[in-house]
């Protein structure tokens, strides 16, 4: 029997969590471990001061909150509640995961992510919207959007190179809709930092960001400009080339950048 992971960053009490295990329970035994509050923005980060703690939730079969991330529950979930198991489904986000800027600080792609360092097929599935409710209220066109593309990798397993699939929806799924395969862009927000001082006369900061332009062809265009599913295939090997063509360059380049440090040292003796 199959067994799959659901889980989220926004916490155990999300809408769109509970809409993506549904999606997924015909395909196997389904266990949902998600933190015990909102963890967004958390990216690969995990708990290694604190100690972490587990909660059955009442009333809901196979689902735990943990105080920790969503990287945290890869490990305590596999290690502690589920066992092995054969794919991660990380969402639904109540918000987009499109852009790569988004990609590295996403708690959502972060749970994905971790468990393709397991070597655990995995899938985020994030939409385009405000709240939980706008998921809840497009439930049985995103569900079987979700289902088409967990059934898929489930018979065909991911394409070598692929370590995690990043499904971005927009905010409404129509008749019309359509699905890319996009990259992601390499932007979406423009980081802005507002300067305050509160009633004690100490400074304070809000980081806060302003839509960048919009570039063709990538997720950000595909879900915001045309409305429509964005599917982008994820690798983890982020070392960069150094064979042929570009790649040669770059290694004439650390070749001399290694000579000059090797230098020092010897220098030093």
């Amino acid at each position: 029997m199959v067994k799959i992971l659901v889980t989220n960053d926004d916490g155990i009490h999300s809408p769109g969590l509970y809409v993506l295990a549904d999606a997924v329970r015909g395909f196997g035994d389904v266990y949902v471990v998600a933190p015990e509050k909102p963890k967004s923005a958390t990216g690969l980060g995990m708990t290694l001061h604190k100690p972490l703690r587990v909660k059955r939730v009442p009333g809901k079969e196979n689902t735990f909150a943990i105080s920790g991330t969503p990287s945290d529950i890869i490990h305590i979930a596999t290690n502690v509640i589920t066992g092995p198991v054969d794919l991660v489904v990380s969402g639904i986000n109540v918000g987009d995961n499109t852009s790569i800027q988004v990609i590295l600080s996403s708690g959502t792609i972060g749970a994905a992510a971790q468990a393709a360092l397991l070597g655990i097929p995995a899938i985020a599935f994030s939409m385009a919207v405000s709240d939980g409710e706008e998921i809840e209220e497009q439930a049985e066109k995103v569900t079987q959007v979700i289902r088409s593309v967990v059934e898929h990798v489930l018979t065909f397993g991911l394409p070598e190179g692929v370590d995690v699939i990043s499904v971005n929806l927009p905010g409404k799924i129509t008749e019309k809709t359509d699905v890319k395969v996009v990259p992601a862009a390499k932007l979406r927000w423009r980081e802005l930092v507002d300067e305050r001082t509160d009633p004690m006369g100490e400074k304070y900061y809000w980081i806060y960001g302003e839509p960048t332009e919009i570039e063709p062809g990538t997720d950000v265009h595909v879900v915001f400009r045309e409305g429509n599913i964005a599917i982008t295939p994820l690798s983890l090997n982020i070392n960069v080339p150094m064979n042929e063509g570009e790649g040669g360059r770059i290694r004439e380049y650390m070749g001399a950048l290694r000579a000059n440090v090797a230098a020092v040292i010897r220098k030093m003796h």
